[in-house]
């Protein structure tokens, strides 16, 4: 089966070693109907299994686990979010089940360095709502950013809305000239390695530094109304799907 280019598998090779700051991946290649095992009550192999836990060890807990195509975040601390060792085959067997939903044919646990990141609040199901970014590029040129979270993509579920989050929210997600500098910088280097149209999403963290977390093709990527979107044929705008639609990128 021919690797779609939006799978982990396909840009993380491309990007590895691309120097702009991201988190310590390790990628472990399952396969589609192996990973459908574990929703019909089979486990993964003991190798296989034997590996994640021995990776996930060495990245040190709390740990961030996703699939090569989706981290299902929305349900945060049930799914991409393990706090400890007890809750890491639970969270992936969700985060698989949730890919499935979705009719997306996962094919690798994919560990991450988990990294704190500066935030406003917590949505959805504990997520916290982070100072993200959303870089377009398009062969090897930056065409537009954005943050990520627009306000009518906010929802609450699980945790109480707090006072003033849309306040917090507009001031998280301010661009001042100097990220914006930066993260140009960094949108270049990464278009260099990635042919075609992409998104490429940046984070910061607690300690200062911004990170590069995520890619996808352009026209699987949300992206809110802008005047560049036009050239992303078939992108999914802001009027169609949002981040808080749990299949979107």
């Amino acid at each position: 089966m021919m690797l779609e280019r939006s799978s982990l598998l396909w840009w993380w090779p491309r990007v590895r070693d691309v120097g702009v700051p991201k988190p310590r991946t390790v990628v472990v290649r399952v396969g589609w109907s192996v990973l459908m095992d574990l929703l019909d009550g089979r486990p993964l192999p003991e190798e296989v299994r034997a590996w994640v836990e021995v990776c996930a060890r060495e990245l040190g807990y709390p740990l961030f686990v996703r699939t090569d195509l989706a981290s299902c975040k929305h349900e945060w601390g049930r799914t991409c979010f393990v706090e400890k060792p007890e809750d890491l085959w639970r969270n992936v067997f969700r985060l698989v089940d949730g890919n499935g939903v979705l009719d997306l044919a996962c094919e690798a646990i994919v560990l991450r360095e988990y990294i704190p990141l500066v935030h406003a609040f917590r949505a959805f199901w504990g997520l916290p709502v982070a100072r993200e970014r959303r870089y377009f590029v398009r062969d090897g040129e930056v065409v537009c950013h954005h943050p990520y979270w627009p306000e009518d993509a906010i929802r609450f579920f699980g945790v109480e809305e707090p006072d003033g989050w849309r306040e917090a929210l507009r001031a998280l997600n301010q661009e001042p000239p100097e990220e914006v500098e930066l993260l140009l910088g960094y949108a270049r280097e990464l278009a260099r390695a990635l042919p075609g149209a992409w998104s490429v999403d940046f984070a910061l963290g607690q300690d200062g530094r911004w990170y590069f977390i995520d890619a996808a093709e352009a026209a699987r990527s949300w992206h809110p109304p802008c005047p560049a979107r036009a050239l992303f044929g078939g992108v999914l705008g802001g009027d169609v799907l949002s981040p808080a639609c749990p299949w979107v990128n």
